[in-house]
């Protein structure tokens, strides 16, 4: 009986273990991030320069994905290429330099977009929003560094569910 107890004792405690080591759950929103109209909350945006920004959003993120996925791709064929027994310089500086273009690429492309934001905003929003720097408003994320929807792109903690 009292072997019976200790293997029960064993169980219990590899359980508790386990679920403090996945830490809280999110319960209703898989995302951790909390769901609302706008990321922009801090600035008391109007429905119409809602409205703007997230068509500004939309078209900046059908011109960024591709971009960013080219991306992806040359930094794999990188670290294919590094990893070869005799990798080849020549190949490599080339990917490199590609890389290179298309970060320059997705970095003005991300300052356009903001200025294109910028545009939109009253002085007193454009004040708050030039505050931000590239940290955009993503409140809701705290805790996420960085990762989830990019920056910028996050769902702030003043709208509700």
């Amino acid at each position: 009986m009292k072997r019976v107890g200790n293997i029960l004792m064993v169980v219990l405690l590899l359980a508790t273990t386990t679920a403090m080591a996945q830490g809280p759950r999110n319960r209703g929103n898989n995302s951790g991030v909390q769901q609302g109209k706008s990321g922009y909350c801090m600035l008391n945006l109007t429905p119409e320069q809602e409205q703007k920004i997230n068509d500004l959003r939309v078209n900046h993120l059908k011109e960024v994905t591709p971009i960013k996925n080219e991306l992806r791709e040359k930094q794999a064929h990188l670290r294919t290429l590094e990893s070869a027994d005799k990798p080849d310089m020549a190949a490599i500086n080339k990917t490199i330099d590609e890389i290179g273009a298309l970060k320059t690429k997705l970095m003005k492309a991300r300052v356009a977009h903001r200025n294109e934001v910028s545009q939109l905003l009253t002085d007193e929003q454009r004040v708050i929003f030039n505050s931000r720097g590239n940290r955009g408003f993503k409140n809701g994320m705290k805790g996420r560094k960085g990762r989830g929807m990019g920056k910028g792109m996050g769902i702030g903690p003043c709208m509700s569910n």
